[in-house]
């Protein structure tokens, strides 16, 4: 959390969660841990200047826990995963995070974890 601004803006475009504040952002990683507890973020390239950034990463993990998608709660079946995404960042004028939107395919992330089956052909 000292890495963020008090009143910092997280989105989450892949579920289309957006969260305010160091406890509204406590709890989105609660549940993302809950989903995935071995959760990891691992960075490839950063690049930014003193108003933000933009950062490359992928996310992996185990999905051995329950996800929230447009109201749904979907049970896992500890499948893994692994997605690239890009962050983007603008800083406030302390250099803490005010805004962090992070990018990705859920899509992606839910058929490696097995919610999502194939579809079926029409």
């Amino acid at each position: 959390m000292p890495l963020y601004a008090a009143e910092c803006v997280y989105v989450d475009v892949g579920s289309a969660v957006e969260v305010r504040g160091h406890e509204q952002l406590r709890r989105f990683y609660r549940a993302m841990l809950a989903f995935a507890p071995d959760s990891q973020v691992r960075f490839l390239d950063v690049y930014g200047d003193g108003r933000g950034f933009a950062a490359e990463w992928i996310w992996s993990g185990t999905a051995s826990g329950a996800i929230r998608i447009d109201g749904d709660v979907l049970p896992c079946p500890g499948a893994a995963f692994s997605v690239p995404g890009v962050a983007y960042c603008t800083l406030a004028a302390d250099g803490t995070i005010a805004s962090h939107k992070d990018y990705y395919d859920m899509r992606a992330v839910l058929k490696q974890a097995g919610v999502l089956g194939e579809a079926q052909p029409a």
